[in-house]
């Protein structure tokens, strides 16, 4: 098997709210592999984009669009690539039913990551309207997406409902997944067929657990294997900044509510990792466990080193503040789950060179979105402040 073979253009389909076909999540997103509001996804399943992906991939060729894995690797961190391929090893024998264009004679779906719309209550500093309809709001753009058209997404949802009764795992992000009807729907769909031994994985604010008097964890009840990656960067007036809409109290509500009714969900961090909270990411740690919001015998925490916008890497760090981050982050010990993302971070920081122009560029967003949001970069972010000086 190559080191470019990823075994998700075989069992997977990714749609953004927009419609637009990628490989994955993390692909590239302008590098587009089709668009479910003009095609249907059995033709996308065999267009010339995929039948290309999938022949590069056999023989050894690196696709731009997967270029985030493969700069991860190049780092030394996991990347999502090796682990989908580590999780899916029992399928990677499908290569072979590969014909020789690089199409599939079936549609054999195990793995479903569909973002049914971009509907959404926070406004993260990393993200934009394409995912936040509360960006787009703020942008004063007209693309709140409900994906395939219509409130309903129905026609979509006829396409994909065939293939739930093989599908393995249903991955569920946004948007805000769990303000979105058809994840309702699915999970309805899922216990009234009695296929309830799936792999049930979000990546979640934490902000609401009920939707239209439906609550997800009575729903949550029915499955036996349920995982949370709540999308959490740091604490109080912190993730109250970096991920606007944020109400910390009520997070930390939720989180102990899951625990207490629901205790065989598997709640877990998914963090973004950029400067905004680098220098804090230990602090943070610290307060999650000491406050049991998580487990530190259980939490398999994945920190992803932001890659886009390019202006909130770690290159808008002088050398300076880069060391004491890293010093920092060095100092502790959790559990070696924990420990192996940090050291991960670490290496990425160690990677990582100063760029003046994304610290320009920083500076220039932060101010903008400051002034619109009634925030104070300064006060939120002390150890932080001499970077302004730098620019």
């Amino acid at each position: 098997m190559s080191d470019t073979f990823c075994i998700l253009p075989w069992i997977h389909i990714y749609a953004n709210a927009d419609g637009s076909v990628i490989p994955c999540c993390i692909a590239h997103h302008h590098m587009h592999m089709g668009n479910v509001q003009t095609n249907t996804i059995e033709e996308i399943w065999n267009n010339d984009a995929y039948k290309s992906l999938r022949r590069a991939m056999l023989e050894g060729e690196r696709s731009p669009t997967c270029r985030a894995c493969y700069n991860q690797e190049e780092l030394g961190v996991e990347s999502l690539r090796q682990s989908i391929n580590g999780e899916f090893e029992h399928l990677i024998p499908l290569k072979d039913t590969t014909n020789e264009d690089g199409s599939l004679d079936n549609i054999d779906l195990k793995y479903l990551d569909v973002r049914w719309s971009n509907i959404c209550n926070f406004k993260c500093r990393s993200c934009s309207s394409t995912f936040s309809s509360s960006w787009a709001k703020e942008e004063n753009k007209d693309n709140v997406y409900i994906l395939a058209g219509g409130e309903s997404n129905d026609n979509l949802y006829e396409q994909f409902e065939p293939h739930f009764a093989s599908i393995e795992k249903f991955y569920f992000a946004g948007g805000e997944p769990l303000l979105t009807d058809k994840h309702y729907d699915i999970l309805n769909h899922l216990i009234n067929i009695g296929k309830t031994d799936v792999k049930i994985r979000y990546n979640t604010n934490l902000s609401v657990l009920s939707y239209k008097n439906q609550s997800v964890i009575e729903l949550w009840k029915h499955f036996e294997d349920v995982q949370i990656a709540a999308s959490l960067d740091s604490w109080g007036s912190r993730a109250e900044y970096i991920r606007e809409g944020t109400v910390w109290k009520e997070i930390e509500q939720n989180i102990l509510s899951i625990r207490k009714h629901v205790p065989h969900v598997n709640l877990d961090l998914n963090c973004v990792s950029s400067v905004f909270n680098v220098m804090t990411m230990t602090d943070f740690f610290d307060y999650i466990l000491d406050n049991n919001l998580f487990d530190i015998h259980k939490v398999q925490p994945t920190i992803y080193n932001i890659q886009n916008p390019n202006y909130y890497r770690y290159t808008v760090l002088n050398d300076k503040l880069k060391q004491k981050a890293i010093q920092k982050l060095s100092s502790k010990s959790y559990s070696d789950k924990i420990d192996v993302k940090l050291k991960e971070t670490i290496s990425t920081l160690e990677n990582t060179e100063y760029s003046p122009n994304d610290l320009k560029e920083f500076v220039n967003t932060t101010k903008k979105y400051d002034t619109l949001r009634n925030r104070d970069f300064s006060k939120t972010f002390p150890e932080l402040n001499e970077i302004w000086s730098n620019c």
